[in-house]
């Protein structure tokens, strides 16, 4: 693989002309898009050679506009990862009506490509929903080692905001659950329970996962509890009591699952603009350059995802931003240039840097992330998705308004807070925003969501590159005056 890159990169040199202007203009950024997006880059899916010519091209196109290996002397920093998906599942149960092998509605993944459990004792832990209180609620103080837990989907009636799934499954996953089986919310198709369950199977390699994960419909969990007397509706209305917390049923569980795994590399990109060294602080620019690859069957005309949008666009903007900053004088802070992959598995290649980053993360003043901008004409309002989230909005509104641009003040646009990589970079107190003018009109946003959003037609034809340009030039603004402690001064720590 190592080779493969070398040769890649130092082909896409040859591709990646120097530009010796100050400013970007559309066709800079659309020479970008037109080669991340092209057929030839197969949808950059993380591990895949096109991924391989992506992260290539990227550090080949910041190397010439100046910028230095950002991660441990390297462009790259390889990002573990696992993807799962479901072979085959046998459920046995001993309890007072002696041993049963069931079949019926059941999906499961293990951890291995084979794996056998045998005489778990079942906990059920009703709807888990109070897990989200600071103390962790009435399981706070529990764990269920070696135990295979018995979760309710949903919630009961009238429960109001509570965790979501994922939260649920990660708490019983840090308490040691053996086996985590969620009986599916009876109103929820089992078809519909089945692809959420596989939706996003693909992870960090350190990530903690239970030794098996299962789903049961309700019919097919209510045969297995019939043997004991129960049934998903009176332990449901059991969870519904205030303070409930676990009971151990009078059954123990084993698993026989097989599960395909596929063990793989994606690929970080990380370049540095060193700053005058009288700071050792850092402003970061973000991008994801991953997509969804060759995501349709053999039968289809058209089978690459190719990402032109989503986000080969905000990709460009930062190539571009970084070579107008990498041009100008240099920067008193340090600023990286980070583009990521396995964005679209759940921020896998962000959280990957968070976890080992080149810097301190208390040293980083200001993230901005740059995702599906090429989508608003020239003239767009500036919204930030973060606002009022961190310290940061009152320099970017100053500096949006000295590059002549509206402000939209509206925190309407929050609700994507959580689906950009700026989000693993606030989970751990680094701030974070997104700022531009993508987002700020809901009809041409949702267009596009409603629209090629992760599907084929995301591609070069036809861009709309005004308004993605106007936000380059903002970055690059942003930039210069974030990496500047007189404009931003260092914050208290």
């Amino acid at each position: 693989m190592a080779l493969r890159l070398f040769a890649a990169f130092a082909a896409l040199f040859l591709l990646v002309p120097a530009n010796a202007q100050t400013l970007p203009t559309e066709a800079d950024l659309r020479r970008h898009i037109e080669i991340l997006a092209s057929d030839d880059f197969e949808g950059r899916q993380p591990g895949t050679a096109g991924e391989a010519l992506a992260v290539s091209y990227i550090a080949a196109a910041l190397s010439n506009a100046g910028l230095l290996p950002g991660y441990r002397g390297n462009y790259f920093q390889p990002v573990a990862l696992i993807s799962r998906a479901d072979g085959s599942v046998t459920l046995r149960s001993d309890g007072p009506a002696g041993a049963r092998t069931h079949g019926g509605e059941m999906l499961a993944l293990g951890t291995r490509e084979r794996i056998t459990l045998d005489n778990l004792p079942l906990t059920f832990v009703g709807y888990a929903i109070d897990i989200g209180e600071d103390d962790g609620g009435a399981m706070g103080a529990l764990r269920f080692d070696g135990q295979a837990v018995l979760l309710l989907g949903g919630a009961p009636e009238g429960a109001g905001t509570t965790p979501s799934y994922r939260r649920r499954i990660a708490f019983f996953r840090e308490r040691g659950a053996a086996a985590i089986i969620v009986i599916v919310e009876p109103d929820l198709p089992w078809d519909a329970a089945v692809t959420g369950m596989r939706f996003r199977q693909t992870y960090l390699a350190s990530h903690r996962l239970a030794p098996v994960e299962a789903i049961l419909s309700t019919p097919t969990a209510d045969a297995i509890l019939s043997d004991i007397g129960q049934s998903r509706e009176t332990l449901a209305a059991t969870a519904a009591a205030p303070g409930f917390a676990s009971v151990t049923l009078d059954l123990a569980v084993g698993f026989d699952v097989t599960t395909i795994i596929d063990r793989y590399d994606g690929i970080n990109v990380v370049a540095r603009l060193p700053g005058t060294g009288e700071t050792d602080e850092t402003v970061l620019f973000s991008a994801h350059h991953d997509h969804f690859g060759i995501c349709r069957p053999d039968s289809d005309e058209d089978r690459i995802c190719n990402g032109a949008v989503d986000n080969a666009s905000g990709t460009a903007a930062l190539i571009e931003t970084a070579r107008a900053l990498a041009q100008g004088a240099p920067p008193v802070r340090d600023i990286l240039f980070l583009t990521t992959t396995a964005e679209e598995d759940g921020l896998l290649g962000a959280r990957a840097f968070v976890a080992q980053p080149p810097v301190p993360l208390d040293t980083i003043v200001a993230v901005f992330n740059l995702d599906t901008i090429a989508i608003a004409p020239a003239g767009a309002a500036v919204g930030i998705i973060g606002r009022g989230m961190t310290p940061l909005d009152t320099l970017i509104d100053a500096v949006a308004a000295e590059n002549g641009r509206t402000i939209d003040t509206s925190t309407d646009i929050n609700g994507f807070v959580r689906r950009n990589d700026g989000w693993a970079f606030l989970e751990q107190g680094v701030p974070a925003v997104m700022a531009g003018g993508s987002f700020t009109d809901p009809e041409l946003l949702n267009a596009f969501l409603r629209g090629p959003y992760h599907g084929p037609d995301d591609e070069i034809e036809d861009l709309e590159l005004g308004g993605a340009l106007e936000d380059t030039w903002l970055h690059i603004a942003l930039g210069r005056a974030f990496s500047d402690p007189a404009r931003y001064p260092s914050p208290r720590r």
